[in-house]
């Protein structure tokens, strides 16, 4: 399976960005929309934790991909160790302001997705399906 970014009904479906099927879905369309859901709604918190400790994140990073995984590996071993050293997040962290980079994102392109696309999209929702990949907590909340 590839690596892919995760995304909402703003953005296109390509081979590197999955977003849900859209409309009611049943069987592995819904299973696949669930763990999608999931699955963004956990890195959303991350960030927001990040973003309340470190101000690199409250506005758009305007850096080389490179320095910006960097930055993400620094500030992640950073937030892990004061966690471990304090068993909590800091109290004494400022509130975090709107962060521009994850204001709301009009619509990226059409709907039309490559044939690929779709495919890496169907490879998922079968392989969440599946004994191999499913999980015992998705079972029944879809």
């Amino acid at each position: 399976m590839p690596f892919v970014f995760v995304a909402d009904e703003a953005f296109p479906l390509r081979k590197n960005i999955m977003r849900p099927y859209p409309g009611h879905t049943t069987g592995e369309k819904r299973a696949f929309n669930f763990r999608l859901s999931h699955v963004r709604r956990i890195v959303e918190c991350a960030f927001g934790i990040l973003a309340t400790q470190w101000r690199v994140y409250r506005r758009v990073l305007c850096v080389s991909p490179e320095v910006a995984e960097s930055i993400v590996k620094a500030t992640c071993i950073l937030q892990n160790f004061m966690r471990w050293d304090n068993d909590t997040i800091p109290t004494s962290a400022p509130t975090a302001e709107p962060s521009l980079g994850l204001l709301s994102t009009p619509r990226l392109g059409s709907n039309s997705a490559t044939r690929d696309a779709v495919a890496v999209r169907e490879a998922f929702a079968a392989y969440f399906s599946s004994p191999a990949g499913r999980v015992h907590w998705q079972e029944g909340h879809y």
